[in-house]
């Protein structure tokens, strides 16, 4: 698909059909996300790709709440999910490079020394490749926040000290369901309000 049809496209889906999603998908999607921008090439976002129907399900109903994923005409769809893709975070990663030789005069060995946390940062970009490569598949994807069970979910997935998921896509094919984007359906913002050249 051409590059600029697939930033067009790109849009959360909230409703997917049965059909499966293949592991070449899976694996093309991981790699897209893998090959984001990494501060100082730490590479320091991993992934929990998640397939198995039942611990879909469970994972769905662990971070959501029942009202949520059953009642919301705008949420249904999601119990569909064939695969949920965790973007992982290891800030300690981010330190101990950053404590490196070639680094080290730099003064992020510490979190205090960052000016933006980059491993926040590079899970994001990642998870931006991972979506528009959802979007180049015809595959369809919504991410969400952890807002429920948070620590329950990281004894599910067996994640190490010190690792924690960014979020959560969810990922099918898309539903000729009309429920996609912002449930508020708002309206895009105008380019020319949000550029400001030279100042603001």
């Amino acid at each position: 698909m051409e590059f600029d049809a697939v930033l067009r496209r790109r849009r959360m889906h909230r409703s997917f059909t049965e059909e499966p999603v293949h592991i070449e998908e899976v694996n093309a999607l991981c790699e897209a996300a893998l090959r984001a921008p990494s501060a100082g090439f730490t590479q320091g976002t991993e992934l929990v790709i998640v397939r198995d129907p039942q611990r879909i399900r469970t994972i769905l109903e662990l971070i959501t709440t029942q009202d949520w994923l059953t009642n919301a005409v705008n949420h249904q769809g999601l119990r569909h999910s064939q695969v949920l893709i965790f973007p992982i975070i290891n800030q300690q990663a981010y330190l101990a490079r950053y404590a490196e030789p070639d680094k080290a005069q730099s003064g992020m060995a510490t979190e205090d020394g960052w000016p933006q946390p980059y491993w926040l940062v590079d899970a994001s970009f990642a998870t931006m490749q991972l979506l528009l490569k959802v979007v180049d598949l015809g595959l369809g994807a919504s991410f969400m926040g952890i807002y429920y069970g948070a620590e329950e979910l990281r004894t599910l997935l067996a994640l190490p000290d010190g690792h924690h998921p960014l979020g959560i896509l969810c990922i099918g094919h898309p539903s000729n369901s009309r429920l996609t984007g912002s449930p508020s359906r708002r309206q895009r913002r105008a380019a020319e309000t949000l550029m400001h050249f030279e100042q603001w």
